[in-house]
């Protein structure tokens, strides 16, 4: 074979083995950039779901610049009220301005108008939680009586005992002017024991 066609030969050769190892080399350099792609889309996606796990485990807490507004809920003793607040808190979403507190139920017995140990426990839980929240809100004092007897004398047994509430409010330091009687007695709007002042806090 004469040395020209030798050379050509081995020229094709080699271009042709060129050629494979520049095609395989393409191949893999876009192999490469895939699966870094895929990577960072992927820590990307992690990352993205660890901030809003953070997010989801932020809890609503209670401060001077987040406002009351009554709930529906009437607790009528401690531990009902301390887990009403709780479970207000928990279904609260974190960054809230606003706060729906329950309302403190407080029963008396027939013919009494006293604050016993636990009524004042009670009232005490909901004026620890009013000193957490904005000062513009006023605690509402509602007296409801029963009303199988004489009218006049259940609705001023009633004041009596909302007047006893609020006393022992400004005892406690709360201002005159954040705390409201609200009458008259309305018994009919009262399901179950009517001898009772609901006490709330509310803008």
């Amino acid at each position: 074979m004469k040395l020209s066609k030798i050379i050509a030969v081995a020229g094709l050769v080699v271009l042709a083995a060129l050629g494979t190892t520049s095609c395989q080399s393409k191949k893999a350099k876009e192999a490469a950039e895939r699966a870094a792609a895929e990577a960072a889309a992927k820590e990307a996606a992690e990352r993205a779901a660890a901030e809003a796990a953070a997010r989801a485990a932020r809890v609503f807490k209670l401060s001077d610049a987040v406002t009351a507004v009554k709930s529906d809920v009437v607790a009528e003793d401690v531990e009902s009220y301390k887990q009403a607040v709780k479970d207000a808190i928990a279904q609260t979403p974190y960054g809230s301005t606003t706060f729906a507190l329950p309302t403190a139920g407080v029963l008396y017995g027939k013919e009494r108008c006293d604050l016993n140990p636990e009524t004042k426990a009670l009232l005490q839980e909901l004026i620890d939680v009013y000193n957490t929240l904005d000062k513009s809100a006023v605690i509402l004092i509602e007296p409801y009586s029963n009303d199988t007897s004489d009218k006049e004398y259940n609705q001023a047994i009633a004041v009596e005992r909302a007047n006893l509430v609020r006393n022992w409010l400004y005892y406690k330091q709360i201002p005159a002017k954040k705390v409201k009687v609200v009458c008259p007695c309305k018994a009919s709007k009262i399901d179950g024991n009517k001898r009772r002042v609901n006490v709330s806090i509310a803008e």
